[in-house]
């Protein structure tokens, strides 16, 4: 469910790319990402079944499924949705995809954390945006804020 709701940037989030709300911009686009069901595959495992010259195997069964379940629960497939991932490159750091989502220190200034757009262990839906940057300062700088001021 976590790898399904949240983007884990570069890359976008399953939901997103399914219910529209990321919009790929002209890196993605360059790229062969296109909203659809080959970007899922993409976002999912991409580094072992996208990106060759023609559709994997692995790729294709997901394809496969697809098609299956689609027409079982009567869901159309739009004819020119993107279905695989051959020729699709990886999400990278010009993606529309990439969000700071997560705290890490700041290495520029005094004892403070910044929102980074690669994983760390401080991520800012969990705890609240600022239990975890709290805990990225303690953790980094050696030391306690008093919650109280």
């Amino acid at each position: 469910m976590f790898f399904y709701l949240f983007s884990q940037s570069p890359k976008p989030s399953m939901l997103d790319v399914m219910n529209g709300a990321w919009e790929p911009n002209q890196a993605d686009v360059d790229g062969g990402g296109t909203p659809g069901f080959g970007v899922t595959t993409m976002i999912i495992n991409g580094g072992v079944e996208c990106g060759g010259p023609e559709e994997n195997t692995q790729s294709q069964n997901r394809i496969d499924y697809y098609r299956e379940f689609a027409g079982r629960l009567n869901v159309p497939i739009p004819a020119n949705e993107v279905l695989g991932c051959a020729n699709m490159r990886a999400f990278d750091e010009a993606s529309a995809a990439v969000l700071h989502t997560y705290w890490d220190r700041d290495w520029s200034g005094p004892a403070e954390c910044q929102l980074v757009p690669y994983q760390t262990r401080y991520l800012v839906y969990f705890n609240g945006a600022e239990g975890d940057y709290v805990q990225c300062v303690q953790d980094n700088f050696d030391v306690v804020i008093d919650p109280e001021g």
